[in-house]
């Protein structure tokens, strides 16, 4: 008949409503981990999109930029030497009066 009494109605409803949810959840589920594979994503494409904007903004430095950074870098290696010298001078004596040798 055309008709469908109210048991087998309830039956197909529910068969559709379980059809519904299934395809729902697997869709939020695949929502879920696509917004967590793009909160990993994330960051390393910004960090990449920054590091090709400083690459391009980098200059080779002139001649006398060169000669600055070269000498403010000797400078730094000859007081970070004697820093560790003058330690090294005081911690002698002092290591000889503890230890007693």
């Amino acid at each position: 008949s055309l008709f469908i009494d109210g048991s087998k109605r309830r039956a197909v409803q529910d068969e559709v409503t379980v059809a519904l949810l299934l395809v729902f959840s697997e869709y939020f589920v695949v929502a879920c981990i696509m917004d967590q594979v793009y909160t990993q994503i994330e960051p390393a494409k910004t960090f990449a999109k920054d590091s090709v904007r400083l690459v391009k903004r980098c200059t080779k430095p002139d001649r006398k930029e060169f000669q600055k950074i070269a000498i403010a870098t000797a400078v730094g290696f000859a007081i970070m030497g004697f820093i560790g010298f003058f330690v090294k001078l005081i911690h002698i004596p002092i290591n000889n009066i503890i230890i007693g040798g």
